[in-house]
């Protein structure tokens, strides 16, 4: 009964770590596979249509609602034809902008229906400099990839440091690495165990086996010695 007790918080912790183990390979897969440098100029890495992009400028710092700095990590909506027509001014949008060439997040202040443009435009306006933030290059509908969704401040850092060559292999690999070990040596032990626990049960019949053996060679003794008394007993008689 203490044996059970004992062996039930061990099968509650192997099942628990068992899970925990699949959980991280499966997120950390689908991490892997969303950060993927893509090569196409127009594509974001996207998991069920939500893309996540880090800010590299305070081209939209402000106070709006919406607003985001350098550093913050974005949520972007992917956008298909018919959720770009909905577009509106306001909306803040992402497309790659081949001035720069990367991708750039901006707000639209301008629409053209009937051409199928529109134009973005930074927020931020440094109140040291006495010109406004100039308006972007207009962009067909088309090169709208994704709109503005939601952002997690300071996440964004994290993000290209984990996308770094030296980010990816300590918290991406390492763990990955060292979880497969960890699994390895859990199921080399339970493998032993399985042997050692097949040994005994093949020793203790073997036994069992060498008992009934025993036990039968001393009753066949026991009838044979019978036996032969019996035959001097009538020998004796006659």
């Amino acid at each position: 009964m203490e044996n059970k007790k004992k062996s039930t918080p061990k099968k509650v912790l192997s099942i628990t770590l068992n899970s925990l183990f699949y959980m991280i390979i499966v997120v950390l897969l689908i991490f892997s596979l969303a950060n993927i440098k893509v090569k196409k100029e127009n594509n974001i890495a996207n998991i069920f249509g939500v893309g996540f992009l880090s800010v590299q400028s305070n081209s939209m710092f402000g106070d709006q609602a919406d607003s985001f700095e350098q550093g913050d990590m974005i949520f972007v909506k992917m956008l298909d034809e018919e959720s770009v027509m909905e577009l509106e001014v306001g909306d803040i949008v992402t497309y790659f902008d081949m001035t720069i060439k990367e991708f750039n997040t901006h707000r639209i202040v301008e629409i053209n229906a009937e051409e199928e443009y529109l134009i973005t435009q930074a927020d931020y306006n440094p109140v040291s400099e006495n010109t406004n933030t100039q308006p972007d290059q207009p962009i067909n509908f088309d090169q709208a990839i994704a709109t503005y969704s939601t952002k997690v401040s300071g996440l964004g850092n994290t993000l290209d440091y984990l996308q770094s060559p030296t980010g990816f292999a300590l918290f991406i690999i390492l763990p990955v690495v060292f979880i497969l070990a960890f699994e390895g040596v859990v199921l080399g032990r339970n493998i032993i165990s399985l042997n050692r626990a097949k040994m005994e049960d093949k020793y203790a019949q073997e036994k069992e086996d060498t008992k009934k053996l025993l036990e039968a060679e001393k009753e066949k003794l026991r009838e044979e010695l019978l036996a032969e008394l019996k035959k001097e007993n009538e020998k004796q008689s006659k």
